[in-house]
C-alpha cells in the first residue's frame, strides 16, 4: 500500500511536468510563497560499531513522500517548513542473524532564511530546528524480536547558491551542517518477554551533514541527495549503552510546485 502510493504520486507528478512544460516565463531567482510535493527513492545505510568492529546494519532501498510549505517574511527573509516520510523494508545484519525488517522514517522541519542576490548568484543562508524519528521492527525476525526507536533533536545549519540556466530554469545547492542537540534510543524488550522492561537510552553527542542540488523550473524540480549522520555511544544505564552508530542516504527526489 505504502509504495502503491508512492507511485501514484510519483505518476501525478510526472504528467503535471510535462503540463508545465507547455509554457514558458522568466523564473526569479528569488525564493516565493509556495507548496511543494515529491517523491525519492534512496540507497540506506546504518551501521553499529562497538570497540571499532562491526556489530550490526541495516540496509537497502527507501521510497519516500516530502511535503513543504515557504512564506516570505521580507524582501530578503522567509520561512519554511518541511516534512518527510519514507519506508522500505532493508536488510538486517548481526552476529545473531540476517532478515529483512521494516524501516520506518518521520522527519520535520523549521527554518527561517535569509537570501541575496550578488553578481548574478543568489547566496543564502539558513538556521532553524529539526526532528527526526526512526522506527523499525526486529519483530520480523522472528522469535526474540522487538521494536526499536530513535529520535533526534537537531539544528540545521546552511547555506544556499542558485544560478539561472537560461530565462525558465535554474541550478540551486545546499550545504548543511545538522547540530546534535538531544538523541533518545528506546528498545521495547517487553516484546520479547513481558518480564523485561523496556530499555531507554539518551544520546548526547554527534552530529548530521547534507548536501543537495537539484535542477528546477518553475512548477517542478528534480535533484539529487546525500544525508549522513554520526552518533557516538550512548550513556550507560542499567549496564548496557547504544553503540556508535552512522546513517548514509544517497538518493533522488522529484518535486512539484505549486
Amino acid at each position: 500500500m505504502k509504495k502503491s502510493i508512492a507511485a501514484s504520486l510519483f505518476c501525478f507528478l510526472i504528467i503535471s511536468l510535462a503540463e508545465a512544460d507547455t509554457f514558458e516565463r522568466n523564473f526569479s531567482l528569488k525564493t516565493v510563497d509556495s507548496f511543494e510535493v515529491g517523491v525519492q527513492s534512496y540507497l540506506y545505510e546504518y551501521e553499529e560499531e562497538v570497540d571499532g568492529a562491526f556489530f550490526m546494519s541495516n540496509k537497502g532501498t527507501k521510497y519516500g513522500l516530502s511535503a513543504s510549505a515557504t512564506k516570505t517574511l521580507a524582501d530578503e527573509y522567509y520561512l519554511k517548513g518541511e516534512f518527510r516520510y519514507a519506508t522500505g523494508d532493508v536488510e538486517y545484519k548481526s552476529a545473531s542473524g540476517v532478515g529483512d525488517v521494516s524501516d520506518d522514517l518521520h522527519e520535520m522541519r523549521l527554518v527561517v532564511a535569509k537570501e541575496k542576490i550578488v553578481d548574478g548568484f543568489l547566496l543564502g543562508s539558513y538556521i532553524g530546528v529539526g526532528y527526526r524519528v526512526l522506527e523499525n521492527d526486529l519483530r520480523d525476525l522472528g522469535s526474540g524480536g522487538y521494536r526499536r526507536t530513535s529520535q533526534y533533536l537537531y539544528i540545521p545549519i546552511g547555506v544556499n547558491h542558485r544560478f539561472r540556466v537560461g530565462n525558465s530554469a535554474r541550478i540551486s545547492t545546499n550545504i548543511e551542517y545538522d547540530y546534535f542537540a538531544w538523541g533518545e534510543q528506546k528498545s521495547y524488550l517487553s516484546d520479547v518477554s513481558p518480564f523485561y522492561s523496556d530499555l531507554v537510552h539518551e544520546q548526547k553527542s554527534g552530529y548530521g551533514f547534507r548536501i543537495n542540488s537539484a535542477y528546477e523550473q518553475q512548477s517542478w524540480s528534480i535533484g539529487a541527495f546525500f544525508n549522513y549522520w554520526k552518533i557516538e555511544d550512548s550513556e550507560i544505564k542499567d549496564y548496557y549503552y547504544e553503540p556508535e552508530n552512522s546513517t548514509k542516504e544517497v538518493g533522488v527526489e522529484l518535486k512539484y510546485r505549486f
